[in-house]
């Protein structure tokens, strides 16, 4: 959805914020010069903080890191208080596990089967020194969108991407974290969309095309977007799903 969400990017803004980081794709395409990212998952904040300030140690312990079912596994229940090997150990599981996914069980722990690739790349020095580069000047916190949010002022860019509620009854991605994002998170979070307006702040927003974000969000901008879905384990069920990106602007 990158290409559709640019789209909506202003020309011009003050400090730009990302409270739900995962993968940082927009910030990383954007590349501005004053920003703050943040997500409630400590092991991705932390990997994020061990790019950026001890990438070469990250690449070493990736180099070392091989690709097959018992080392996997074996990583994968590797419980270590190290920072560089925790971060290295998230990167790897990312690039060797089942489509990419981030998944715990109520204990917080990854359980993510190993997946299936001819030849994964789990070291991308060239990609990670470059990430490293762009994270210097950046702000990396771990916490709840609506205390990393508090302090935005009036010009501020910010980009939201929620987990996705998918049904009236359940809350989307439900296994994302140990924690749920619920139906009342998404109601703490357009009360806080509300509070930013009305500070001047640029939003934009991506979340499921569904009735309840529709209504809550009715006073914001609209916009429909479609985009390919690919996380199913079938890949006949594989299809092109409608999102909204929402503005105030």
């Amino acid at each position: 959805m990158l290409q559709d969400i640019e789209k909506f990017v202003p020309s011009d803004y003050n400090k730009y914020y990302e409270p739900f980081l995962g993968g940082g794709a927009l910030f990383f395409k954007l590349e501005p010069s004053v920003s703050q990212l943040s997500d409630i998952n400590s092991e991705l904040i932390n990997t994020y903080q061990q790019v950026k300030n001890n990438v070469n140690d990250i690449i070493k312990q990736l180099k070392s890191m091989k690709y097959n079912k018992s080392t996997y596994y074996k990583i994968r229940s590797l419980k270590t208080t190290d920072k560089v090997v925790r971060a290295a150990r998230f990167i790897y599981l990312n690039r060797t596990c089942w489509n990419g996914l981030y998944r715990e069980n109520k204990k917080g722990e990854f359980n993510v089967p190993i997946g299936k690739y001819e030849n994964p790349l789990i070291c991308d020095s060239d990609n990670l020194i470059n990430a490293s580069r762009m994270l210097e000047k950046t702000e990396l916190t771990k916490g709840d969108f609506k205390l990393v949010l508090k302090n935005c002022s009036k010009g501020d860019l910010i980009y939201l991407d929620p987990p996705y509620v998918t049904s009236h009854k359940d809350n989307g991605f439900i296994e994302y974290n140990s924690k749920i994002f619920s139906l009342e998170d998404q109601l703490r979070l357009r009360n806080t969309m509300i509070r930013l307006d009305k500070k001047g702040c640029k939003l934009i927003m991506s979340n499921a095309d569904h009735k309840f974000i529709k209504k809550i969000y009715k006073n914001f901008n609209i916009n429909y977007v479609s985009r390919k879905s690919l996380i199913a384990a079938d890949t006949l069920k594989r299809k092109d799903v409608k999102e909204l990106i929402i503005t105030n602007f």
